[in-house]
């Protein structure tokens, strides 16, 4: 029984160590970032650069960037992002896998959910530095635009990975939660922590998930809980001698 459970204990072991890098990278650190700030946000009221970033953005605005902050803001906005969501999702049940659906719909759904909860919790007023070409009037802290396209392209960046062009998926879908997130800023209805919190959440919630659907996670937990059934009833049983001995 030794013999063909230790190939088994060593690829699980491998498994389980290639999940603990993808824990430490793509959940552990975003989050770390994520509780700094929020951190900061709620002992300091936010960065101290958070003021300045914006009215260095603001007096270096032009015509042509105020209508490209518009039309990213406008991309970036909950219904567009919504709408997407739900038909990549409904586009995965019908033509890819449950797991996948189930994947990429609580990946930007529950990124959804935790910025409407974390907004309600910090109550974070939204800047007032100058009068914004789309102003925007409910909690600031943490950026909804910039938590939901990077959500998205986290998301679409994970179902990608195994395809050809995988690469491209990972160019584009981070160029374009960037500059959504620049958006917000050049507007002047987000500050740069609201953007940064937004990204960094994301990022966390969706790489967690991968972890839980990922077919690595499910083996390994199929190995153990296989490996502790054949375990427990050597553990329970009564001894072979006292099998054995006469009533």
């Amino acid at each position: 029984m030794f013999t063909t459970l230790w190939p088994r204990l060593r690829h699980a072991l491998w498994v389980h160590k290639v999940l603990l890098m993808a824990l430490l990278i793509g959940l552990v650190l975003p989050w770390v970032v994520f509780v700094n700030v929020a951190e900061d946000v709620w002992e300091h009221g936010g960065f101290i650069g958070d003021k300045w970033i914006l009215e260095f953005l603001h007096a270096h605005g032009t015509p042509g960037l105020d209508k490209l902050a518009l039309a990213l803001t406008a991309a970036g906005d909950p219904l567009p992002m919504g709408i997407l969501a739900v038909l990549i999702t409904l586009g995965l049940a019908g033509w890819g896998t449950r797991r996948q659906a189930w994947f990429f719909g609580l990946s930007v759904g529950g990124a959804m959910a935790l910025n409407l909860l974390v907004k309600v919790l910090f109550a974070r007023p939204r800047p007032a530095l100058w009068l914004s070409l789309k102003p925007a009037f409910y909690y600031s802290f943490p950026s909804g635009h910039a938590m939901g396209a990077a959500a998205v392209a986290t998301a679409l960046g994970f179902l990608l990975w195994q395809h050809r062009g995988h690469w491209l998926a990972w160019v584009l879908g981070p160029l374009f939660a960037l500059t959504v997130g620049w958006s917000r800023m050049y507007l002047g209805v987000h500050y740069p922590s609201d953007v940064l919190a937004g990204w960094t959440g994301s990022v966390g919630w969706v790489a967690g998930l991968h972890v839980l659907f990922s077919p690595e996670f499910h083996e390994l937990r199929r190995f153990w809980r296989e490996a502790l059934h054949r375990r427990l009833p050597t553990l329970v049983a009564p001894p072979r001698e006292a099998q054995n001995a006469p009533a």
